[in-house]
Formats: C-alpha cells, sequence, structure tokens
C-alpha cells in the first residue's frame, strides 16, 4: 500500500511537471541524466541532558562535556595522539618549537595552511590575541571588572604559589612568535595543550567578553564548525571543508539530548544514535546487542571521589568514621556492576609515580563506630547505649546507632546521573549506620558546575570526578589540594601539603629522595600528599578510576577511542556495505 502511494505521488507530480512544460525533468531523473542529491552522512551520538555543556568559551571551559564541544571545532597548538594512545605531544598548528637557552623563551612556528570557520587566515597575530585575551580572563593585569567573573580554569595559569607564568606573547613575524614566561616552568608546554588554549578568531571572538553558550558561536580551525545548541534537543556540528588536517567523513555530526542514561543508552539499543552513553545497569543489554559494538578499556585516567567541603566539616575524626563507613565494594561491584577500578589514591594507573601498594581506608564499620564514638562524644553527643561493635555483630547495636542523628549533611548530585543516584543512596544507608544523616541535594549540570567552582560553601558531600588537562601527575594533584586553585572544591587549607606542592613544582627530575625506599624527589612527595591528605586528614574518600567503556553502532569504523576519554569525530566513518540505522 505505501508503495502504491509513491507511485501515485510521481504520477500526479509528472502530470503537474508536464503541464507547466517542464516535464523532461522526471524523464531526466528516470533515466539518470539528472542525479537527486547525495544523502549527508550525519552522525548522530546520544547525551542526557545533563551532559550538555554548560559553557562555550574556551577560556571559562573546565569541564568535560564543553571540553567535547571544543574539541570538534577548534584546534590547539599541539595535542597528545589522540589515536595511539602514547599520549605524547605532537604538533598541529604548530610546526616547531624551541626553548631559549634560559628557559623562559618559547618560539613557536605555525601553519601557514590554515583558515577559520568565519574565513580568516590563521597568523601569528592570532595566536598573541588568544593569548592576551586569556590572561585577560584570568586576571593577569588585576583589571577584571568585578562584574566579570575569572574563567573557571584560571589558577591553571599561576604557579602553586599564586605567580603569572606567562608574561608576555611576542609576534616575531607572520607565522612565528615566542611566549616569553616570568620563569622557568616545566609544565606550559602541556598547559597550552589543554582546551582552555584553544585558538580563536579574532574576527568573531570578543576580546574582554565571553561566548555565551545558546547566543553566540565558537569559531577555531578545528575539523567542524559549531551550528547551535537546542537545549535540551541537540548540539549540531557541521564539516569545515577548508580543514588543515586529513579530510573528514561526516557532513553534519548531532548530539542528540535525552532526559537521563536510561533513556540515551534505550536510544543506543533502538536505533535511533550511532555511538551514546549508557548507565552500568544496562552493560549486558549492549554486549548482548548483536547491532552495536562494547568495547571496555579496563582502565582509564579518570578519578572519581566523594569530597568533603573540609571548612563545613572541620573535624578530622568525623571525616574519618565517613571513611570508614562507606561501603566502597558495593559501588564497584553493585552499582558499578565491576566496571570500575578502586581507587586508593588521586593517580590513575598508568601515571608516572602511581605506587599500586598504596592502600586508603576500606569498608570497616568497626573502626567507623568507634571513631564516631570518640568525635561524637567530643562535640557533646550523647553516645548512651552504642558501641564499636561492627555491623551485623549485634542487632540491638545496629538498632540503636540507626535511632541516633548525630549529624546531618547533603549530598549533592547532578541531576539525570542514574548512576550517581543509585550511589547516593547506597552511601545514604551507609552514614545512617554510623549516625549521620544525609539527604541529596539535586542539581541541574549548569548549577552543579557554577556551584563547585564559584560557590563551594554550598557544598557539604559531593560526588565528582578529575581527568588530567595535562599528562603530569601534578595536575591531578595540585588542582584539587592547593588552596589557590579554582578546582579545590573540598576548601582544604593545609600548609604542609601547600609546601610539598610548592617544592615538587620547582624540583628538578631525578632529585635524590630523603628516603631511600623512593626513587627520586617528585615521587617521595608524592607519597606524602596523599598520605597525609588521604589517610591522616581524610580530606575525600577515593572511590574508582573508571573503566572506559564504549558502545556504538557496527556500520561505524574508525573511532577513535582512548584513555583520556576525549571525544573524536574526524577519524570515523561508515563501514562500507555495513546497514546503519
Amino acid at each position: 500500500m505505501e508503495m502504491e502511494k509513491k507511485n501515485l505521488a510521481i504520477i500526479i507530480l509528472a502530470v503537474v511537471l508536464a503541464a507547466s512544460g517542464v516535464g523532461n525533468v522526471i524523464l531526466g531523473i528516470s533515466a539518470g541524466a539528472i542525479k537527486a542529491p547525495e544523502q549527508k552522512k550525519v552522525l548522530k551520538e546520544g547525551w542526557t541532558e545533563g551532559n550538555q555543556p554548560a559553557v562555550l568559551d574556551p577560556t571559562d571551559c573546565w569541564e568535560s562535556a564543553g571540553g567535547d564541544v571544543i574539541h570538534q571545532v577548534c584546534d590547539t597548538l599541539w595535542f597528545y595522539e589522540p589515536v595511539s594512545g602514547d599520549y605524547n605531544l605532537v604538533n598541529t598548528l604548530a610546526t616547531s618549537r624551541t626553548w631559549d637557552a634560559t628557559k623562559t623563551e618559547l618560539t613557536v612556528t605555525i601553519r601557514d595552511d590554515v583558515w577559520f570557520h568565519d574565513g580568516k587566515q590563521l597568523n601569528a597575530s592570532d595566536i598573541k590575541f588568544t593569548f592576551d585575551r586569556i590572561m585577560w580572563f584570568v586576571n593577569y593585569s588585576g583589571e577584571l571588572p568585578d562584574t566579570t567573573h575569572e574563567g573557571d580554569p584560571s589558577s591553571l595559569f599561576y604557579t602553586s604559589r599564586g605567580d603569572p607564568i606567562l608574561k608576555e606573547v611576542i609576534v616575531n613575524s607572520l607565522y612565528n612568535f615566542t611566549f616569553v614566561l616570568h620563569a622557568p616552568n616545566a609544565i606550559w608546554e602541556p598547559i597550552c595543550a589543554y582546551c582552555a588554549c584553544a585558538i580563536l578568531s579574532p574576527k568573531s571572538t570578543p576580546a574582554q567578553t565571553y561566548l555565551v553558550l545558546g547566543t553566540d558561536k565558537l569559531v577555531g580551525t578545528g575539523p567542524f564548525k559549531y551550528v547551535h545548541l537546542l537545549a535540551g534537543e541537540e548540539m549540531k556540528f557541521e564539516r569545515w571543508d577548508m580543514y588543515w588536517g586529513e579530510s573528514v567523513f561526516w557532513d553534519e555530526v548531532i548530539w542528540v539530548y535525552y532526559p537521563d542514561s536510561v533513556t540515551e543508552g534505550n536510544a543506543l539499543l533502538g536505533g535511533e544514535v550511532h555511538k551514546g552513553g549508557f548507565p552500568s545497569s544496562m552493560i549486558q543489554q549492549i554486549i548482548d546487542d548483536p547491532d552495536l559494538i562494547f568495547l571496555n578499556m579496563e582502565s582509564s585516567f579518570i578519578y572519581r571521589y566523594i569530597g568533603f567541603n573540609n571548612e563545613f566539616m572541620n573535624n578530622t575524626l568525623l571525616r574519618k568514621a565517613m571513611a570508614f563507613a562507606y561501603n566502597y565494594t558495593y559501588f564497584v561491584d553493585v552499582v558499578m556492576r565491576g566496571y570500575a577500578i578502586r581507587a586508593h589514591h588521586l593517580l590513575p594507573p598508568g601515571f608516572p609515580y602511581y605506587n599500586e601498594s598504596f592502600r586508603a581506608p576500606v569498608w570497616d564499620t568497626g573502626i567507623a563506630r568507634a571513631t564516631m564514638l570518640v568525635a561524637a562524644a567530643a562535640d557533646g553527643k550523647d553516645v548512651t547505649g552504642l558501641t564499636a561493635e561492627a555491623v551485623g555483630v549485634n542487632p540491638t547495636n545496629d538498632a540503636n546507632w540507626l535511632a541516633k542523628n548525630f549529624y546531618t549533611f547533603k549530598f549533592y548530585i547532578p541531576e539525570g546521573s542514574t548512576t550517581i543516584t543509585e550511589m547516593g543512596i547506597a552511601f545514604n544507608n551507609d552514614m545512617n549506620k554510623i549516625g549521620i544523616s544525609v539527604t541529596n541535594d539535586v542539581m541541574d549540570w549548569e548549577t552543579y558546575i557554577w556551584v563547585t567552582v564559584h560557590d563551594p560553601d554550598r557544598l557539604n558531600i559531593f560526588y565528582t570526578g578529575w581527568g588530567p588537562d595535562y599528562m603530569d601527575p601534578f595536575n591531578m594533584i595540585e588542582p584539587l589540594l592547593n588552596n589557590l586553585s579554582n578546582a579545590n572544591h573540598i576548601q582544604l587549607q593545609d600548609q604542609q601539603i601547600h609546601e610539598w606542592l610548592w617544592e615538587y613544582e620547582e624540583t628538578l627530575a631525578g632529585a635524590p629522595p630523603v628516603n631511600s625506599k623512593f626513587a627520586d624527589r617528585k615521587e617521595e612527595l608524592i607519597y606524602l600528599i596523599q598520605q597525609r591528605a588521604i589517610n591522616e586528614l581524610y580530606v575525600e574518600l577515593p572511590c574508582t578510576y573508571d573503566m572506559v567503556v564504549w558502545g556504538h553502532h557496527k556500520s561505524i569504523g574508525g573511532v577513535a577511542y582512548n584513555l583520556r576519554f576525549d571525544l573524536w569525530h574526524q577519524y570515523s566513518y561508515f563501514i562500507p556495505g555495513v546497514p546503519t540505522i
């Protein structure tokens, strides 16, 4: 019946065209003389609404969702090779870079065949514009208006002592410039690979005003042009035909937004999208679907932790009790269905100075209750009738503990994440067993990002993750523990840790350790910092390192999966002869 309707429509169209004198068009199409327009090659990827980007401007971006957008649209001067996984810095917009003898001047030559999406050709002045703009928004001059907040990753551009790293950018010629630093700094080159240093067009980018998500256009030199964000519906990109790199297969890339991760997973299973995420509870369904490819990389560079507001929860014994009360095994085995690795410190496996033997607190309700008895009594709480017996040993004691409410806290959860919601419920149950009441404070993703950076006083307890901006262990530790960092959401103020961080940043590689069991002083400092933070102060609870798992339709090839969880579309394509969605 459907075919009859189509034939009838063609007959009617032929009659109309013949009457208008253009019936030969139909004959031309029938004979193949005139071809219908080629169908666009469109890649659709599923996302949750909770993972929509909160920002568009690279200078204000310190979130993975915004970084994924920037990676599609913009280039940095150099970046970590995304496909092989060796993560060596390779030139992209740059063709060469050379340090002077003082290690304070880095001279760079850039490509002469690069075009921005607005038609402007790249030159060295555009690099200066981009980094002058960064210096403005990180407030190097001190002239940033009170009405404009510092860019979220601004602390990356300062040393751990709070001193500016970059002094100026000097244009030497059309395609050559020099970074001038205030002092030698070993992490400047890696910083330049971060998405905050994406090179932007001065023709389309305001120098002293942030780009506004949903209103402005991000204009870079990357493989895709930014088209639009329709909140709650889609993010859209189009291929940039003048891209300087390898040709890109896709005409369009569309990120389709779903209200939660279960709906997102069902969209992948139902053939609505080519790629997509899914909660751990759906992994087996993804594996069993013959039309889908499932990949488990069995590790990642993403560290997940439960953070405490150390100013608000200014009680080491209380934090210690919570550290031993939490059932990490349940989270890994049940909530994450085994697709996670228990984390014991801030460095993921594969990083320099990762120490497999280092151990954080483990689930031990006997230690948790013994510690809580001391903490609660010191705060004047009534601990009558309670013992330090572990959960399950004495039902009467267990009931007495559940009846207590020594402390009440809020657990901060971004909406739309099934996994974090499940995890929050389990966490609340664990804390009830040591006399702590925890309620959920659910917020949308944009609020979540804003609060963690700009209003951390609002936080009590929260679950979040951290991945490297650049591939040095310093970047996994310093931003989270340095009180000058915008990522120090736990609000730690520990002088000893700060002094060790300063020493690490200023220590040459290979310096001899104080203790002979370490290879060098940097390894020793990494151990000391983490031992104090995790096993003495209990500033946060290391939970897991991600197992990076991916799912995509079998018709897609060349997917550049990697442990950094960077998202790349320019390498993928439809596999010829394989039916797609």
